[in-house]
């Protein structure tokens, strides 16, 4: 966000916050905004190949289709609880991880958020360059790379660059959605046995994996859910935005994934973006180039927000070693350090990559996330039910200390308890064999993660800790004068 300055030029519009508290005279935004950059930030290109999983793996359309909508719900409902956290602390999402973990003990955490952000990234841009050539447009790393760019400088204008973006493009993907789904009802593309829902089309191993990556998938916002929110006001009502944030994540998701699932349906040889050029132009010519177009835009806003929740957490890391002044600079630096090295790598990963390795991602994923997600809420919610220093969180010798035993120890544990329930091509675990193949891990590490570190928490001393917060955070908004 550009803070209140009368600078009108375009160097002027570029962002200036980053990893430090936005002050309450700078908080404003709409909650349909919330709605609208999520659903852009997921209705995209790259949310096909989740949806194509169960396809792919034997369900039929029916099948499919209802295991990605259990499993995007699963998902939904603890992505759309981080949004909550923006508002009240007015803060980006890895920030906020080191009362849980520690100043250090956090690191591991933002590693692998790092490492999520620079997938999507290179995820990405291959499947641009791939439906630019698709559409005529050229070479495929041509694309990539072209695209990565216009992700970068979105990212470097920020926040509400952002926001306004996906808005448009949000409205433009529900106008062609609709079309494309009434259109192939209309003229009868999806055969009437796609829709059969008997007990002998059930194959339970492959409904509980696409239901499992299709929450992974939709888990795997999580780290950057407050990033979108943060300048929001703090007065924002919770139920609202967390209702609003859902509309977004579910429809987004869901969306796309039902489209990839339908186009592996119908055209179960063709790649994705293949099948949806020849599916859109059956309802009608040159619905086809309008729908890659258009899952692309939505595909180019995720780039850009994953650049941008890639820089805050680059920042976050190198504070927690040695303390960094959030500048404008800082971002822009750390702007290109992630979006310039996941382009080009993008612009030359193998096309098939999303083919051969994209589920197995996401399950470990799945794995990686779920401790992390299910010990934030849970302190948040439960523990310390929102009582959090901004300044104890930059301090370091405050309260939250280098390690927090007890979310290192709850995410270690928890992690633990899941190896048996895994199943992957490199490891089974003993119950996942059991179960017939079926990888419940996700759904284990979650309420165990949470229940282990609240028990961890009880004995914590939290009268003291918001006496210590009160005294902290008295004149707050001194503290965040924007640094240029």
């Amino acid at each position: 966000m550009t803070t209140t300055r009368s600078d009108s030029t375009l160097i002027g519009q570029i962002e200036v916050r980053s990893i430090d508290y936005v002050p309450a005279h700078e908080r404003k935004g709409k909650l349909t905004d919330q709605a609208t950059i999520w659903f852009a930030g997921s209705a995209h290109l790259l949310s096909m190949a989740t949806g194509a999983l169960g396809i792919v793996m034997g369900l039929n359309l029916g099948w499919t289709l209802i295991a990605l909508v259990v499993g995007t719900v699963v998902g939904t409902a603890p992505v759309a609880s981080h949004a909550t956290q923006g508002p009240h602390l007015g803060l980006p999402q890895m920030i906020q991880s080191r009362p849980q973990f520690g100043r250090y003990g956090a690191l591991a955490i933002w590693l692998m958020a790092i490492v999520v952000y620079w997938g999507y990234i290179v995820f990405g841009g291959n499947l641009l360059g791939a439906t630019a050539e698709e559409l005529g447009g050229g070479s495929a790393p041509t694309w990539a790379i072209i695209t990565g760019l216009v992700a970068v400088a979105l990212a470097i204008f920020g926040y509400h660059w952002l926001h306004v973006a996906q808005r448009y493009i949000s409205v433009a993907l529900i106008i062609a959605l609709v079309i494309y789904i009434l259109g192939l009802f209309a003229n009868g593309a999806i055969p009437a046995s796609s829709w059969d829902l008997s007990s002998a089309t059930f194959k339970p191993a492959a409904f509980f994996t696409a239901v499992s990556a299709a929450a992974a998938y939709q888990l795997s916002w999580a780290f950057f859910v407050s990033d979108y929110s943060r300048y929001m006001p703090a007065s924002t009502h919770k139920a609202k935005i967390m209702t609003w944030t859902s509309l977004g994540l579910f429809f987004g998701v869901f969306s796309f994934e039902a489209v990839g699932a339908i186009c592996m349906a119908l055209l179960p040889d063709e790649y994705f973006i293949t099948s949806l050029s020849q599916t859109g132009d059956s309802v009608f010519a040159g619905l086809g180039p309008i729908m890659l177009v258009l899952g692309g835009l939505g595909l180019l806003g995720l780039m850009a927000m994953c650049v941008y929740g890639g820089s805050l957490t680059i920042i976050t890391a190198i504070d927690s070693v040695r303390s960094v002044v959030p500048t404008r600079r800082i971002r822009i630096v750390t702007i290109l350090m992630v979006g310039l090295t996941a382009t080009v790598a993008g612009a030359y990963m193998p096309a098939d990559f999303l083919n051969t390795s994209f589920a197995t991602i996401l399950v470990v994923l799945s794995y990686l996330m779920a401790p992390w997600t299910a010990i934030n809420l849970t302190d948040f919610f439960l523990v310390r039910r929102g009582h959090y220093s901004i300044r104890e969180m930059f301090s370091r010798t405050g309260i939250y200390s280098n390690w927090n035993w007890r979310g290192i120890g709850a995410y270690v544990l928890t992690f633990v308890i899941m190896i048996p329930f895994m199943y992957l091509s490199f490891y089974q675990g003993p119950i996942a064999l059991a179960l017939g193949g079926v990888d419940v891990a996700f759904f284990v590490g979650i309420p165990i993660g949470g229940l282990i570190y609240w028990i961890l928490c009880r004995g914590m001393d939290l009268d003291a800790e918001r006496k210590i917060i009160e005294s902290a955070d008295r004149d707050l908004d001194s503290f965040a004068a924007p640094i240029e």
